[in-house]
């Protein structure tokens, strides 16, 4: 536990906190140390995580802990609330190609448990018109896997922003259902 996430925006290297069987260790400098709003919350939550871990629980398992950031992938398929060519059927985010009924939906959600980070990402599926139909992948994630991707930019996006959404929506092959109709 002494070891804090790379990610991690408030992780102080002179205060640390660590678990050893059932004791909890809390070092800081001679003099103590002053914190900020979040570094306190942060170190709150290590504090925490630590004495449930000491105490034989299991504080991931349980969805106590507030990961710095994690990466959903999801395949969703659009909510037919609208008849076809309804004006109000409403268009997925970051999408060229609104027409599609399946997605892929990559998300990046900073500073939450496991569990708020899944609800978090179908509430938001959810507003603009689709449902989560399975859960491709959902894990913690750092700057560096995503280094030299097309993806780094919406990592970094969370960082400021707290979630982002992307859409790649599959485009519907009408044509063959309607050469299928006409024979």
């Amino acid at each position: 536990m002494s070891s804090q996430p790379e990610a991690s925006p408030h992780h102080r290297a002179d205060v640390e906190v660590s678990q050893d069987g059932d004791k909890v260790t809390l070092k800081a400098p001679a003099g103590g140390a002053t914190l900020t709003s979040d570094q306190a919350q942060e170190l709150a939550s290590r504090i925490f995580e630590a004495a449930a871990r000491a105490g034989g629980e299991d504080p991931v398992e349980n969805d106590w802990v507030r990961l710095p950031m994690q990466y959903l992938r999801l395949a969703a398929e659009r909510l037919d609330f609208a008849p076809e060519g309804d004006e109000n059927k409403v268009p997925a985010p970051n999408s060229d190609e609104p027409d599609g009924s399946t997605a892929e939906v990559h998300c990046w959600i900073k500073d939450q448990t496991q569990g708020n980070a899944m609800h978090i990402a179908a509430g938001n599926i959810a507003e603009h018109g689709w449902y989560v139909a399975e859960v491709i992948e959902h894990r913690a994630a750092t700057r560096a896997e995503f280094a030299g991707t097309e993806y780094l930019q919406y990592f970094e996006q969370a960082l400021v922003d707290s979630e982002v959404f992307l859409y790649e929506i599959e485009e519907d092959d009408t044509e063959g259902t309607e050469d299928s109709a006409d024979a």
